[in-house]
């Protein structure tokens, strides 16, 4: 018993240890081992910047339940980021907006990403998708992130929003220098580049915006821009700028988790040569081994909230106090044991499988419609068409706490 004691002391103390603000290098490449760690050590973690990092699935469960908590970080925003367009941006979308805001700039955009839509968009997928696999076939050899799995995604999204597709590498570019900032600590130099890619992002979009609402009559259902600047015309509250702000967040969403879901859900699969075969073989319907890929992998790892009341913890680990600015860890909670049988193990035919990865609550994700449709397609191809692909080198996993991707991937077909 007093062995027991000994090794649970340091556990804690070990997790206690931990920072999520500079983690150590080989967390980029499996985080789980260290959420493993927080979970019975450390589940809710007092972090050095005076937020809370809460690992356990009833812990973050019991969070999003609690309907006053917000999301709006303005002040928390300004100290890390400064005056500036990047701190306009992140406190301007729904995606760090209360209610009433978040309501309505989210109506106005949810008919694109219903049910309707999307089914009307599945075609256009598989023409995407077709299409792509005959380039990197001719490639033979090529970065499955790059060359395939970013393609799909911001060719969907781009359509969805009304711009080319073919400026799809420069809205990654610019939009990831927008993203990274969210981390929970990064360099000046970063959120320098961050203020600059936002503006340079909102000129880039300026000129299609300008041209939909020069035009006498706005079809709201062609576009995301479309569907705003209707909406503006017709006297809804939203501003010129959050339309704006509105297109980068749904671009940035709308590609970065679908693409790092393609691609980790491929290269893990090559690792699983049993679970690549129930999916060959049809063993493990797809929607079903989908939401198992979906839990394993979570692309968006951490979310936040902050709470207007004291919450009293579901896992009988204290309570949070009113005013606390809480880190959710959706991807350790994906992995709790106390939820998941051997949840580090990827099982195709996980039943039932109630992961977080798409969040909760008013602020669950918009696009998960469109990644459910998309990825399955996508991955049923690639194990279909491109069955002798193998790995050319070296795969790296992209250096952010807040998502999980994977910076490259090169493969070739032997």
């Amino acid at each position: 018993m007093t062995g027991d004691t000994k090794i649970d002391q340091r556990i804690v103390e070990k997790a206690r240890a931990f920072n999520l603000l500079s983690p150590p290098d080989d967390y980029f490449d499996d985080p789980s081992k260290y959420f493993r760690l927080l979970r019975d050590g450390d589940p809710v973690h007092q972090q050095e910047d005076g937020t809370v990092l809460l690992t356990r699935y009833d812990d973050v469960r019991q969070v999003w339940r609690d309907l006053s908590g917000l999301v709006y970080k303005g002040e928390y925003f300004e100290k890390k980021f400064g005056k500036g367009p990047l701190l306009e941006h992140h406190t301007s979308t729904m995606l760090f907006r209360d209610n009433p805001d978040h309501d309505r700039l989210r109506d106005i955009v949810n008919p694109f990403f219903s049910q309707t839509s999307i089914k009307s968009l599945t075609d256009f997928t598989q023409d995407v998708i077709d299409r792509e696999i005959k380039k990197v076939k001719q490639m033979g050899e090529f970065d499955f992130v790059r060359d395939f799995a970013f393609r799909i995604p911001v060719a969907l999204i781009c359509r969805v929003i009304g711009v080319p597709v073919e400026d799809a590498d420069y809205i990654q570019g610019v939009g990831r220098k927008v993203l990274f900032p969210l981390n929970p600590q990064v360099p000046a130099e970063a959120i320098k580049q961050g203020h600059e890619a936002v503006t340079e992002f909102m000129g880039y979009l300026r000129p299609f915006l300008d041209e939909v609402k020069a035009r006498a009559t706005i079809d709201p259902a062609e576009s995301i821009l479309c569907a705003m600047a209707a909406a503006q015309r017709e006297g809804v509250e939203v501003s010129d700028a959050e339309i704006l702000h509105m297109c980068i967040v749904t671009l940035n969403g709308g590609h970065e988790t679908t693409t790092n879901l393609i691609s980790q859900a491929v290269h893990f699969l090559m690792d699983d040569p049993e679970s690549k075969q129930q999916l060959r073989e049809g063993a493990v319907p797809l929607p079903t081994a989908l939401e198992e890929l979906i839990r394993f992998i979570t692309p968006l790892q951490l979310q936040g909230r902050r709470t207007v009341n004291d919450v009293e913890l579901a896992s009988g680990n204290g309570t949070i106090p009113a005013g606390t600015e809480v880190v959710l860890a959706q991807a350790s909670a994906n992995r709790d044991e106390r939820i998941f049988e051997n949840p580090d193990k990827l099982d195709l035919a996980r039943r039932p499988n109630n992961h977080v990865a798409f969040g909760a609550g008013i602020h669950v994700c918009l696009g998960r419609p469109l990644a459910r449709m998309e990825a399955p397609i996508a991955i049923a191809a690639v194990l279909k068409e491109l069955p002798t692909m193998v790995r050319n080198g070296e795969t790296r996993f992209q250096r952010s706490t807040r998502f999980r991707g994977l910076e490259q991937f090169p493969v070739r077909l032997a």
